[in-house]
């Protein structure tokens, strides 16, 4: 892989680190507003919590993999001029067969899809509307929803240059 293609991997799987990172901040800022009006469903929204750090998780993992398996030209990350793209092309752009060769390599990884498909099946989105309606009108829900947007609007600055 040529030094250029080499750098714009790196940049990309770093962007997107700090990315994922500002989102399970984020994330947490909501368990919290969200535990304020609504103890009684705790379980709940901490289940919801874990449940979405782990599919952050899931596609930092995926990335880590793609950037470890880049083809020799190391093009493709060329055109991830956003966070969005990355994530598209690591979420729905996923294919079977990625999937296939990083269950077979990755325990962890593994481990990671079962606990995610576990807590899916046991998921209550009906009890949590309300806590999460309710927070969003938390001052430090909306703080954190507003320095989320600017990290990532920083993020995806750096990604496009």
């Amino acid at each position: 892989m040529k030094d250029a293609s080499v750098s714009r991997v790196k940049l990309v799987e770093g962007v997107f680190s700090r990315s994922i990172d500002a989102r399970l901040k984020f994330n947490l800022a909501l368990c919290r507003c969200a535990l304020k009006g609504w103890p009684d469903r705790a379980d709940k929204i901490r289940h919801n919590t874990r449940f979405h750090e782990l599919q952050l998780l899931q596609l930092a993992a995926r990335l880590s993999h793609l950037v470890r398996h880049e083809d020799s030209n190391g093009n493709s990350w060329c055109d991830a001029t956003t966070t969005a793209i990355v994530q598209r092309r690591i979420q729905e752009g996923w294919t079977e067969e990625e999937e296939r060769v990083l269950r077979s390599s990755d325990a962890s990884y593994v481990q990671l899809g079962d606990e995610i498909n576990k807590m899916l099946a046991t998921a209550d989105a009906e009890a949590l509307a309300e806590p999460f309606r309710m927070a969003k009108r938390d001052p430090e829900l909306i703080a954190s929803a507003w320095e989320l947007n600017n990290t990532v609007l920083a993020l995806d600055h750096e990604l496009a240059l």
